[in-house]
């Protein structure tokens, strides 16, 4: 074996204080614009009386139906001496409701929808008691902030049942989202049926095999076996009006020009190559995309016709990213198509495409949205912007009179890891945890009234590649999507301790009745690391009282568990930096009462932990890292998750300076760096070293060239510099980006990320 695993002698208890719970709190979320608890309560019996006059019949029905399964109370229709009452509204805002509950409980709203919301937010006040179902007296009123609060979901990377769309809507529904847009077409599978053109669903909806774990695996590997399957326009209607008693508008979305290769394995005639190719079992972007000759967008538009006959929403969602333009390059009609209508390149062909699309949606009472893709060329007149790669297409659009609906891939891409552990089930990538998602704001801070006019709202995206069943996107959604309820509903949005309180007490115990298979990582505790003189210190933070034991996996168990290791705390031990080339990893377990299973930490410890550099390129502000990010012990992870790694992208070279404190012998520079070409990550081209006694003169010791190699046990790519260099106290490490990423690659001729993790100077006095 290569290490020994030996459980170490210590045993620590980790006893983290959270903040009192109020008895007084407000259970309801999102949190409601006035809560105001009074003194007492009433029981409910097993019967209650309701009125009828101002009660529609689709909440009757609804009404009745969740009293008896949710709390065993028969609901009975009278007019008069209701013990619930229901009374509608005029002249105020947009979806008002109140609730009072005294010895009665007297519900006012405006609209249908937000009687609807009243009704969710008094069962969230219920609770049972042993003698029977009690209600806290109280007044809540209450509107949302945002007209669009959506959640998404990708049906065609991996399928989902009529009746797992049906819970999906039902969940959202209960936390007051209104939209729920539906990715219907992609690369690798069309999911609605289409009368006018069949192939679409008889080829396009089945693919032969399915790539097995992460894109970036290597060699890959797949599971040969035919997947897919569509929704017919008998299940799709059925499911509109499910969604509708709901109050949830679907929002459908074809995609193009882009992401139509299942399109185009049913129908190669649209592409520009005509060249017959199977439903790809591949994630990513493909260069394959609909030819912009006039054929391909009335088969569009014929497309279209069937989704408006299903879909009643206002807006029709018609994708616009991620199209590569290297085959509208070298094909003869599309080339034909910009000379005919004066266009200036393949950007403005795009746009001439979306721009055709809006024309016939507007001529159709309808409305076009599409990713912020659609601003390239310029942005088609009726348009609206669904705003995916931060915040800057969506503040252009608003800035330009269009309406907005604020996605970010850094707050709203639910389809990322939720916390920094190992045992996470494979992701994308990316980081998103729960605190991040309830930071989000969809209207930026320096928006005029007028431009924040144009935000719509917001919502998250579950993207499926790595989601293959119901059971893994409940736990991708959920809670983060009650987190995105808070900012999307709430006027005046309360501190992230109170909605977690609020979350622990009331709706993860309704979530387990549910049985929503939601995710733990709130209650994971995280490792963080701090400076420290002569090394580094290690703590954890996390909800509840925490058992911990440590193990040492290293070639001397013993040496490792004395060497340098204090306990300061009961949550905080500190590590004496290593000399020479020592390496101690650590395996750091953790469980309490709130985990199903224990938590899992490794880290190593080296003779650089906790070196900061004297000097270092400023890294770009999206993937930051800190000051001690390249030398805390923690290597980065594959796949990437947004937060191990410190990311680059510039063309220019790389400089970090190291001072040893003492003059040295160095035996090796080692750096670890990332690939994933996916995501526009690739590999340095290579990386020097000088050294120098004074922090003046340098001299090169010796380049190395593509020498990055697998790391073995840990992510990414390794490259070292061999030495035996005396007499130095700085290290100059100088690594140089690729310039630009090949074509034929995802992001063809774009400045390439560069990542970098873990550097070690090997060095002995």
């Amino acid at each position: 074996m290569r290490f020994n695993y030996l459980k170490g002698c210590l045993v620590l208890v980790l006893i983290l204080i959270g903040t009192t719970i109020s008895l007084s709190q407000c259970p309801i979320l999102p949190t409601p614009t006035i809560y105001q608890e009074n003194k007492g309560a009433i029981l409910l019996g097993e019967e209650i009386s309701v009125n009828s006059n101002d009660l529609p019949d689709n909440i009757r029905t609804m009404l009745s139906r969740r009293l008896t399964e949710e709390f065993g109370i028969r609901m009975v229709v009278t007019p008069k001496s209701q013990k619930l009452s229901f009374h509608k509204l005029e002249n105020v805002p947009q979806d008002f409701y109140s609730i009072n509950v005294d010895e009665n409980i007297r519900i006012s709203y405006s609209s249908e929808a937000s009687c609807f919301y009243a009704i969710n937010s008094l069962f969230q006040m219920m609770s049972r008691e042993e003698q029977g179902v009690n209600l806290i007296k109280c007044f809540v009123s209450d509107h949302p902030k945002y007209q669009w609060r959506g959640l998404h979901l990708d049906v065609s990377r991996h399928f989902f049942t009529v009746d797992e769309v049906k819970r999906y809507i039902d969940l959202m529904s209960y936390y007051k989202f209104n939209t729920f847009h539906w990715h219907l077409t992609d690369d690798q599978g069309w999911r609605i049926e289409i009368k006018k053109y069949p192939k679409l669903t008889s080829v396009g909806a089945y693919r032969d095999s399915t790539v097995i774990g992460h894109y970036n695996r290597s060699p890959r590997e797949y599971e040969v076996k035919k997947y897919g399957g569509f929704y017919t326009q008998e299940e799709i209607k059925d499911i509109v009006l499910y969604a509708k008693k709901r109050y949830v508008t679907i929002v459908p979305e074809i995609e193009m020009p882009g992401h139509s290769r299942a399109a185009l394995a049913a129908y190669p005639e649209l592409s520009c190559t005509g060249e017959t190719q199977n439903v790809p079992g591949l994630w990513g972007i493909f260069d394959d995309i609909y030819c912009s000759k006039e054929e391909s967008i009335r088969f569009l538009q014929d497309v279209l016709d069937e989704v408006l006959f299903l879909f009643p929403s206002e807006y029709i969602h018609i994708g616009g990213d991620e199209a590569p333009k290297t085959k509208w390059k070298e094909c003869e009609k599309c080339q034909k198509v910009i000379a005919q209508n004066g266009l200036k390149d393949e950007h403005e062909l795009q746009s001439y495409f979306i721009h055709r699309m809006d024309e016939y949606l507007t001529a159709k009472g309808r409305k076009l949205i599409g990713w912020d893709e659609i601003l390239e060329g310029g942005l088609s007149p009726n348009a609206a912007v669904m705003s995916w790669r931060g915040f800057e297409g969506g503040i252009e659009a608003a800035k330009q009179g269009h309406y907005v609906v604020m996605s970010p891939g850094s707050h709203c891409y639910f389809d990322h890891y939720q916390s920094t552990l190992s045992t996470e089930p494979v992701a994308i990538g990316g980081y998103t945890p729960l605190n991040k998602v309830y930071a989000f704001d969809p209207t930026p801070e320096d928006f005029s009234p007028a431009e924040a006019s144009y935000v719509l709202g917001g919502q998250a995206n579950l993207w499926t590649e790595y989601i293959p069943d119901f059971s893994h996107l409940e736990y991708m959604t959920y809670p983060r999507a009650i987190a995105l309820s808070q900012t999307l509903w709430c006027t005046k949005k309360p501190s992230y301790e109170f909605f977690k309180e609020v979350l622990i007490n009331h709706h993860l115990p309704f979530l387990k009745t549910k049985e929503v298979n939601y995710s733990e990582a709130l209650f994971y505790p995280v490792m963080q690391i701090f400076e420290a003189e002569n090394g580094l210190k290690i703590h954890f933070k996390g909800e509840g009282e925490y058992r911990y034991d440590l193990y040492v996996t290293t070639t001397d168990p013993a040496k490792a568990l004395k060497g340098g290791m204090v306990v300061e705390k009961k949550d905080t031990l500190y590590f004496e930096r290593l000399k020479g080339s020592d390496i101690h990893e650590y395996t750091f377990k953790l469980s309490n009462d709130l985990l199903t299973q224990p938590i899992i930490y490794h880290w190593t410890n080296h003779s650089m932990i906790g070196i900061k550099p004297l000097q270092k390129t400023t890294p770009s502000p999206q993937y930051p890292g800190n000051e001690i990010s390249l030398s805390d012990g923690v290597f980065g992870a594959e796949p990437w998750k947004g937060y191990e790694w410190v990311g680059y992208r510039q063309s220019e070279p790389l400089i970090y300076i190291y001072d040893l404190g003492k003059s040295s012998v160095v035996e090796k520079v080692q750096i670890s760096a990332l690939e994933d070409e996916g995501s526009w990550i690739h590999l340095p081209q290579n990386f020097l070293v000088e050294v120098s006694k004074n922090n003046k003169k340098w001299k090169p010791v010796k380049s190395t060239s593509s020498v990055f190699s697998k790391s073995s046990g840990k992510g990414g790519f390794t490259s070292g510099i061999l030495m035996n260099v005396k007499k130095v106290r700085y290290v100059k490490i100088v690594v140089q980006p690729k310039e630009r990423i090949e074509g034929g690659k995802p992001g063809a001729n774009n400045i390439p990320w560069t990542f970098l993790d873990e550097i070690r100077i090997i060095h002995r006095l």
